[in-house]
C-alpha cells in the first residue's frame, strides 16, 4: 500500500496537474479550517483544487509541501483502518517535512472508509492546511459540517457562470462594443441559456450535450437518492422529480401533486410525499423559493415556486422546457440571483413580481424578467414592481429583457438592462 501511495505522490510532484481555468469563488487559503467545496455533481470541484494549488504556487509554496490524493484511484485500497500510510508514505519520501506546513488536498473523500474520523484527527495532530471535495450527498449537501463537528467551513461551487462561461470559451467579456465582440458574446448566451454551465459540456457537440446531462440526471437518482435514502419505488420517484420539474419558475402544491398520485392509484403517505420531496432537495437539483409576506405563518402556509440549479438540466430533462426561453430565461436569472444576494423571493398578490432580492446592507432589489420589453408588455411589467414598491418602498425596481423596443419610454423611477448586460456586471 505505501508502495502505490508513493508512487501517487512522486507522480504528482513530478508531473504536476493540468491547467486550471480560473473560477469565481475566492477561497481562504491561509484560513486554520478544513476547506470544503460542495456542489452538485460535475460542476468543476476538482478543477477548483488544482487551481488553489496554484494559487499557493504563486505565493511560493513548494510543490513538495503540497500532497494531492483523489481516493477513487484504484489503485488506494485501505483495509484495517490504514489511513496513517498517507502521511508516513509522504514522510519516508520528504524525511525534512515539516508537517504543520504540509496542504493536504484530498478528492473525493468519501471513498476512504471512516473519512470524517481521519480528518479531525489530522486537523487536530498534523496540519490545519486542509482542502476536501466529494461526490458523495454528504458532500452535495450540508451534511459535511455535522461531520466534521465545527472544524470546517464550506465553499459552494455551482456550474459556471455567465462569465466564467465566457471565459471558458476564450470569449472578452468587456468587448461589448465591438459588433465582432457583440456577436459572439450574444451567440455564447444563446447556447447558455439552453445547454447551462457544466464545465465538460463547454467543448461537446450539441448532438452529445442531451445525452451527457440525462446522464448527470440517472446519478443524481440512483445514486444521491436511491441509495442514499433506501428509496424502493424508482417509478414514484421519477414521476415526483418530472413533476416538480415540469413546475419549473411556477407554483408547485404538494398536496396537488398527492391527489394526482392517489388518482392514478399509487400508494403513499401525504408525511411520506412531503419527505421524498425534501430529499429531492437535498442534492442540488432543484430548489424552492418562497413567496415574500411579512408574516412567517403566511410564508410558510404559501405555494413556492420551483427552480433549477441548471438550464442545461432542466432542458435536457423536459423537451418542453427546451423549447420555452422565457422559462429559461427566468430559470437563468434565478441562479444568478441566488449567487449574488442573501435571500430570493417571490411576490404575488393581485398582481405579480418575479423576484425580490435581499442583501445585508443593501435596499432590496424587485425584478421582472421579460424576452420582449415593449409597449405591449411594459404595463404589465410595471404593475407587478408598483405592487412590491407599496410593501417596500425602499426597493429598486427593474426589469431584465432580451430585447428591447426602439425607443421606448420607461418612467424614471424604474429601471431596465439587457439579461447579458445585467449577468456581466460585477
Amino acid at each position: 500500500m505505501k508502495d502505490a501511495l508513493k508512487k501517487i505522490i512522486s507522480d504528482f510532484h513530478q508531473n504536476g496537474y493540468p491547467e486550471p481555468l480560473e473560477r469565481d469563488l475566492v477561497v481562504p487559503l491561509e484560513i486554520e479550517k478544513i476547506i470544503s467545496i460542495i456542489g452538485p455533481r460535475r460542476a468543476g470541484k476538482t478543477y477548483y483544487l488544482y487551481q488553489l494549488m496554484d494559487l499557493l504556487r504563486a505565493e511560493k509554496v513548494e510543490r513538495q509541501q503540497i500532497l494531492y490524493i483523489n481516493f477513487e484511484d484504484e489503485r488506494l485500497e485501505f483495509e484495517n483502518g490504514r489511513h496513517d500510510d498517507i502521511i508516513e508514505s509522504y514522510l519516508e519520501l520528504y524525511p525534512d517535512a515539516k508537517l504543520p506546513d504540509l496542504y493536504l488536498f484530498f478528492d473525493e473523500i468519501q471513498e476512504l472508509p471512516s473519512w470524517e474520523k481521519y480528518i479531525r484527527r489530522i486537523y487536530d495532530t498534523t496540519t490545519k492546511h486542509i482542502f476536501l471535495t466529494g461526490s458523495n450527498s454528504r458532500f452535495l449537501s450540508r451534511e459535511i459540517a455535522t461531520s466534521l463537528r465545527g472544524r470546517t467551513i464550506a465553499f459552494e461551487l455551482m456550474p459556471l457562470s455567465f462569465s466564467e462561461y465566457l471565459k471558458f470559451n476564450k470569449i472578452d467579456a468587456a468587448d461589448t462594443y465591438s459588433t465582432r465582440g457583440k456577436s459572439r458574446i450574444q451567440k455564447a448566451f444563446d447556447q447558455y441559456l439552453i445547454w447551462g454551465g457544466y464545465p465538460e459540456l463547454v467543448k461537446i457537440d450539441a448532438e452529445l450535450k442531451t445525452q451527457i446531462l440525462q446522464e448527470y440526471f440517472n446519478v443524481m437518482i440512483y445514486r444521491d437518492l436511491v441509495e442514499r435514502y433506501t428509496i424502493g419505488d424508482v417509478s414514484l420517484l421519477k414521476y415526483v422529480m418530472k413533476r416538480l420539474i415540469s413546475s419549473l419558475t411556477k407554483e408547485f402544491s404538494i398536496n396537488k401533486i398527492y391527489n394526482e398520485l392517489k388518482s392514478r392509484g399509487l400508494s403513499i403517505s401525504k408525511d411520506s410525499l412531503y419527505k421524498l420531496v425534501d430529499e429531492i432537495f437535498s442534492v442540488y437539483l432543484m430548489e424552492s423559493v418562497e413567496k415574500y409576506e411579512p408574516s412567517l405563518v403566511n410564508r410558510e402556509m404559501s405555494n413556492k415556486k420551483i427552480y433549477m440549479y441548471d438550464n442545461g438540466l432542466a432542458a435536457a430533462t423536459r423537451y418542453a422546457i427546451f423549447e420555452d426561453k422565457g422559462k429559461l430565461l427566468e430559470n437563468m436569472v434565478f441562479n444568478h440571483l441566488r449567487k449574488k444576494y442573501d435571500q430570493v423571493s417571490f411576490y404575488k398578490n393581485r398582481y405579480e413580481c418575479d423576484f425580490l432580492a435581499f442583501k445585508q446592507d443593501s435596499a432590496p432589489v424587485a425584478i421582472q424578467v421579460t424576452q420582449i420589453l415593449s409597449q405591449d408588455t411594459i404595463d404589465r411589467e410595471i404593475k407587478g414592481l408598483d405592487a412590491v414598491h407599496k410593501i417596500r418602498p425602499d426597493s429598486k425596481l427593474l426589469i431584465l429583457f432580451t430585447s428591447i423596443q426602439p425607443n421606448l419610454t420607461m418612467p424614471e423611477k424604474y429601471e431596465s438592462m439587457s439579461v447579458i448586460e445585467w449577468l456581466l456586471t460585477p
